[in-house]
């Protein structure tokens, strides 16, 4: 299916139809009423793999030009139009090499699995194939004010694929400090995607040495500052090439993984106590490799409770691992898991890491646009989409969930992620819900790679830090 085809009806806004001249505001239900079977849905997935995924992909994500069928950007076009804009739509444009080729049923079929894609719920009778019939079912992005599910529970029908809000469009109760941290004289702030917070807030920053990589710098890229943002103390002179993850366990055992290698340094993943002292590396020195004791590019360290380690591994898109590396607390190797791709469980740059309080493990999917979420063993839960192109993640004690997006752009390659803007997203780690966005401050984003926070974190009071790899800075967000 041709993108632009899709896109082309929302722009009409509340279109009317042939068929009697319904609108959409007249229309009797919604695609929250269970208007697809289950069944159908099966079916429809089976075309969609033969007749439109080579276009919009296997997870409906879009490729190229091609917009996606799924999620915020698919889901704001139409919301407000009728199931029979969208089904004309699809039958006078698909295939793209050859429309208005399948029958009634197939479209019909394949609607009812983008539905069920989008979560919307499956119900008793199927889609029908006929527009006048179409016409009386709305769009509608949201669940109506007080509708229940196709069981009654008034519930998503698809609770693991949270509906999201527009994107971009919710509301930043948040003040900027950029000018919050006061660094030694003569020191001044390089690039960073690598901060956290301990147990007495002090705030750690991993920089890089006043620029965006400490080969050959003699300074320490460890900062340790205090709640006001007085700068205490530093360390790590020539331990680190390229500072990238940070993770701060229960003991304010700092832990950070090193992104880049050269003979004899870098590729691993470094704990230090807090007063500097190192405790540990897994990896080994200068090698990067794709093995049980040896990294490629590691983006991101968390520790469990129970003092689990996972490591995300993998920086480069097309090349390398894409890969969740498991340790036992004394560093043992225990499991992997990640194949490189876009379907379902699959992981293309595994840039950030994170756990709820469920134990569950979260992924930035970064090149995908979407956080992936698996159990400790690997088995793939549940797919996000709603909280942009995933840099950081951070969820405190509450399962307040911060994403930072730093690389979302309209152009085609790099970031290629149409409809969304840069910054950070809050919300829930439990529902899925995005509930403010603080928009990154870079007038013309898409002229660059980044900008904005890439590492984010968040104190006991719900300040919030980003760590920004363009601007060279760490920027404090408080309420207002």
């Amino acid at each position: 299916m041709r993108a632009s085809h899709w896109m082309g009806a929302a722009a009409a806004g509340v279109l009317a139809l042939a068929a009697g001249d319904l609108r959409a505001q007249d229309a009797e239900k919604s695609v929250w009423d269970g208007i697809y079977t289950a069944a159908q849905a099966e079916r429809g997935q089976a075309v969609y793999g033969q007749s439109c995924a080579n276009c919009h992909g296997q997870q409906l994500a879009g490729t190229g030009e091609a917009k996606p069928l799924a999620g915020p950007e698919f889901l704001s076009n139409w919301s407000g139009l009728t199931m029979a804009d969208l089904f004309d739509r699809t039958r006078t444009t698909m295939p793209m090499d050859r429309p208005a080729t399948l029958s009634r049923d197939a479209y019909a079929d394949v609607l009812a699995y983008v539905l069920k894609f989008n979560g919307f719920p499956a119900g008793g009778a199927e889609l029908a194939r006929r527009s006048e019939l179409l016409a009386t079912i709305r769009i509608e992005a949201q669940r109506p004010a007080g509708a229940a599910d196709a069981s009654g529970a008034g519930k998503l029908a698809a609770a693991n694929e949270p509906m999201p809000a527009a994107p971009n469009s919710q509301p930043n109760p948040y003040v900027a400090d950029p000018g919050f941290f006061k660094l030694p004289a003569g020191r001044t702030m390089g690039s960073s995607s690598a901060v956290g917070v301990d147990s007495r807030g002090h705030i750690w920053i991993a920089e890089r040495c006043g620029a965006n990589n400490c080969a050959g710098s003699d300074l320490d890229p460890v900062m340790e500052f205090d709640s006001k943002g007085n700068f205490i103390k530093a360390f790590g002179a020539g331990l680190l090439l390229f500072p990238h993850g940070m993770f701060i366990d229960a003991k304010d055992h700092i832990w950070l993984t090193d992104g880049h290698s050269e003979p004899g340094k870098g590729a691993q993943v470094f704990e230090f106590d807090n007063a500097g002292k190192l405790l540990r590396t897994l990896g080994k020195a200068g090698v990067s490799a794709d093995g049980p004791d040896t990294f490629a590019e590691p983006n991101a360290v968390v520790v469990a409770p129970n003092g689990t380690i996972f490591v995300a591994d993998g920086h480069t898109p097309g090349k390398g691992p894409a890969r969740i590396v498991k340790f036992d607390e004394s560093g043992k190797f225990l499991k992997q898991w990640g194949i490189r791709g876009a379907a379902p469980g699959q992981l293309e740059v595994p840039h950030t890491l994170a756990l709820d309080r469920r134990g569950r493990l979260f992924v930035g999917d970064r090149w995908n646009n979407r956080i992936s979420i698996f159990d400790q063993e690997g088995k793939f839960l549940q797919t996000w989409s709603q909280f942009g192109r995933p840099s950081g993640i951070y969820i405190d004690r509450n399962d307040v969930l911060y994403v930072a997006d730093s690389e979302s752009r309209e152009p085609q390659g790099y970031g290629y992620h149409p409809g969304w803007k840069r910054g950070v997203r809050i919300g829930s780690a439990r529902t899925g819900e995005v509930t403010a966005y603080i928009p990154d401050t870079e007038p013309n984003p898409d002229a660059g790679a980044t900008s904005g926070a890439e590492g984010v974190w968040a104190d006991s009071k719900g300040v919030i830090y980003g760590a920004q790899v363009f601007q060279k800075s760490v920027v404090r967000y408080a309420r207002k």
